[in-house]
């Protein structure tokens, strides 16, 4: 039993998966201090800061992110040295740029703003960018080399030490957005400082970057970008939407059970941390085999994994947003509800995306968000003028996702010829499989303890 569950604890998988979950902890810990720091209409200018920010922060990582993973992965020594310096530099002039860009604007046309949230995130963007990219980028590479556990060093001291400072600001009862903001950066500068002082970032390896690597890095990595950019937009869209065309308490009102949906997110993330590398490996034709089982056992045990968290989602919506953002929010209870039903969704769409990056058709990917994009923020558009309520907005999500699984697994289909019936089957046999030792141990173990 002992070195079961020690193999299971040392799992890449369980690793990713301890994690995001810690971190997602940490995170609805910190949203339900937030939320009682701050009132209702500052807490939907944090709302929009943050949508803003990770839009921005998203532009720079989308350009490296998946093709550094995928070019890390299969490299060794040199190689992967020469493939880190080339994601450095690239990463270092897409901050730079983007940085300048929020500056110039906030300079020249700051005051024209009048969203409290965006004018913040034009005016400081440049020092949260710089303070969190090392701790990002290790965390990257720490990813490419399934180095899980030290990804989760990292990430912990992101949260705690916002968490920290939060906590400080209810006891001193200082009560500010400039407060959450400055906590912000102290959060991105203690991991940042950590993972260049224990060599993770591999900051050093800027001197190994090539024009040739680079070159490869950025092709790959233009649809990539445009792909995250394109689900940052999709995840953002009502959220935006909602913060210019209706109010800063319905913004409020809606972020929260959007909050609640991020436990499937943090299951999706873990698994596509961990899928990716594995996939990364069976991307040639002659492997296509061993890359559908790979595609229906991951998707198939994710689909399986979230139904819980959907059921628990729906029965107890009331107990859970109260508990995130306190009795103010008791009335977003039905927007839980709604969102739950498109989460259903997220795993065929989330792999099928991942695996058409995968098979080097990563501008089908980009096509299928795009397209989402498309159904969202019409239907959005549509569902203000002709309802005028945000649970309006959180159906139009249902059919947005659904948009995105019949896309993507169609033309993932013509390269894979997979089935969703098999992919919900091996899913299945897969749960068996993981669970089938434990239970055995568990029937020896009450067999032993009857006897005796």
């Amino acid at each position: 039993m002992k070195k079961l569950l020690g193999s299971f604890i040392k799992n890449k998988h369980t690793l990713s998966l301890a994690g995001n979950i810690t971190n997602a902890i940490l995170g609805f810990g910190s949203i339900a201090l937030v939320a009682r720091l701050l009132t209702k209409e500052d807490m939907g200018a944090w709302f929009m800061f943050m949508t803003a920010y990770i839009f921005a922060d998203l532009l720079r990582a989308g350009i490296i992110h998946t093709s550094l993973i995928r070019f890390a992965a299969s490299s060794e020594n040199d190689q992967f040295k020469v493939v880190s310096g080339s994601g450095w530099l690239i990463s270092i002039i897409t901050t730079l740029i983007i940085s300048i860009l929020t500056l110039i604007t906030d300079i020249f046309f700051g005051h024209l703003v009048t969203n409290e949230g965006f004018g913040l995130f034009l005016t400081w963007y440049w020092l949260a960018a710089i303070t969190t990219l090392p701790f990002n980028y290790a965390a990257w590479l720490l990813q490419a080399k399934s180095s899980f556990e030290k990804v989760l060093y990292i990430r912990l001291l992101n949260q705690l030490s916002f968490i920290t400072c939060i906590l400080l600001a209810l006891i001193t009862e200082r009560s500010s957005v400039n407060i959450v903001l400055g906590s912000f950066i102290i959060s991105g500068l203690l991991p940042s400082s950590l993972s260049l002082w224990a060599g993770w970032s591999m900051i050093s390896t800027v001197k190994f970057a090539t024009k040739k690597m680079m070159k490869d890095l950025f092709n790959f990595g233009k649809f990539s970008m445009g792909t995250l950019m394109g689900s940052n937009l999709l995840r953002s869209s009502d959220t935006l939407i909602i913060g210019f065309m209706l109010s800063a308490k319905d913004l409020a009102s809606y972020s929260i059970p959007l909050k609640l949906i991020e436990v499937i997110e943090i299951l999706l993330r873990s698994f596509a941390a961990s899928a990716m590398p594995v996939l990364s490996k069976f991307r040639s034709v002659e492997q296509k085999a061993e890359l559908r089982t790979a595609f229906y056992r991951y998707t198939g045990l994710l689909s399986l994994l979230i139904l819980p968290i959907i059921g628990a989602s729906i029965l107890f919506a009331d107990s859970l947003v109260v508990l995130l953002g306190g009795e103010q929010y008791a009335e977003s209870a039905y927007i839980l509800r709604i969102l739950a039903v498109y989460a259903a969704f997220l795993p065929l769409d989330r792999f099928s995306g991942i695996t058409l990056d995968i098979i080097g058709k990563p501008y089908l990917n980009f096509l299928k968000v795009i397209l989402m994009l498309i159904v969202n923020v019409t239907g959005d558009i549509i569902a203000i003028t002709y309802f005028g309520n945000i649970g309006s907005i959180a159906a139009v999500s249902i059919l947005t996702f659904l948009t995105g699984v019949i896309f993507g697994n169609y033309f993932l289909k013509k390269y894979l010829n997979h089935s969703i019936k098999e992919t919900l089957k091996t899913g299945f046999t897969t749960m068996k499989h993981i669970l089938q030792p434990l239970l055995e141990r568990f029937k020896s173990l009450r067999v032993g303890n009857t006897t005796s």
